[in-house]
């Protein structure tokens, strides 16, 4: 089975979008392929779908991450890479990946997409690993 990493903003746009590509990969979570996540990618999707902005209660923005992390492995990394210099925060993508195995990380990220790839594991947008699914 496939293994993959989601970017934050791949959650986020799930959350904006019941129809979108994004939100169609997390309706074949576990029949499909495996999902991991980490707990810093956890924490940076809870404090992006908490801003004003997305005007989400505490308790949808607590049943958003509570249903995510049902329907993923959670893994702690407990490596540090510093491969995206020009935005740090995307390395904790790469260190989940990893270290939980992924062959894919799914993401909409420049930074991330320019890479293509990290050792052996491919970045692709959210499109592109429905492909990979059908």
């Amino acid at each position: 089975m496939l293994k993959f990493v989601f970017d934050t903003n791949v959650f986020i746009s799930a959350l904006m979008s019941k129809k979108g590509n994004p939100a169609l990969l997390l309706d074949r979570v576990k029949r499909s392929y495996i999902l991991f996540i980490s707990k810093d990618i956890l924490s940076e999707l809870r404090d992006v779908i908490s801003r004003d902005k997305f005007g989400y209660t505490d308790e949808e923005v607590n049943t958003f991450v509570e249903a995510i992390i049902s329907f993923s492995d959670v893994v702690n990394p407990g490596i540090e890479i510093d491969a995206i210099k020009a935005d740090p925060d995307d390395n904790k993508i790469l260190e989940c990946a990893v270290a939980s195995g992924a062959s894919y990380i799914v993401s909409g990220d420049k930074h991330l997409l320019e890479l293509k790839e990290y050792g052996k594991i491919k970045i692709i947008k959210p499109k592109a690993a429905l492909d990979l699914l059908k």
